[in-house]
């Protein structure tokens, strides 16, 4: 008897669990470009539905980036409504991941959405204009987070053997919640 019940809760549970299923959904994205490198620059969201909107970008690149370095930070707002530092703060370098000499797991991530959403989908170097369209975080690019408001701050540099070059900084935010459920 007692193991019947221990059995009907655990899949009340799971399936509890099965239906609640989290979204990373982006709420806002600023884009910082640094203006003797990246010009004509625009950032904009457009909401699709309650769970989802999706990321529109563009930039024209004055000089081609050889060597793209990447700093990838994520921030959790906290109780008193700051942005306090959470798990990631990473540096590396998109060619080496593009190129497959690098298999660090932020990089293959970020390369997937670069990959999906945007015409950066090539080796380096990068030129000309660079667009995004329609990206979305999805959550099984992610690893899971907990419920809250979230800052995702990537910095962009162009680097050689002996300086680096500030490019621009890129700062989405994404909440992540449950689905919201239709009502028909």
């Amino acid at each position: 008897m007692q193991f019947a019940l221990l059995v009907f809760l655990c899949s009340c549970l799971m399936w509890q669990v099965m239906e609640s299923q989290m979204v990373y959904k982006l709420k806002k994205i600023e884009c910082n470009p640094n203006p003797s490198r990246v010009q004509n620059v625009t950032c904009r969201l457009k909401p699709i539905n309650w769970n989802v909107a999706e990321a529109n970008m563009d930039c024209d690149l004055v000089e081609p980036i050889v060597r793209p370095m990447i700093r990838l930070q994520v921030l959790k707002k906290d109780y008193s409504n700051q942005f306090q530092p959470f798990l990631i703060d990473v540096k590396f370098g998109i060619c080496d991941v593009v190129e497959k000499r690098n298999f660090f797991p932020y990089g293959l991530m970020l390369w997937k959405l670069l990959k999906r959403y945007s015409n950066v989908n090539h080796s380096c170097p990068f030129s000309g204009h660079l667009s995004t369209r329609n990206g979305n975080m999805e959550s099984e690019l992610l690893p899971p987070f907990p419920e809250g408001l979230f800052q995702f701050r990537i910095t962009f540099s162009d680097s050689n053997s002996t300086n680096s070059d500030y490019l621009g900084t890129v700062k989405i935010y994404i909440q992540v919640m449950e689905a919201i459920k239709n009502k028909k």
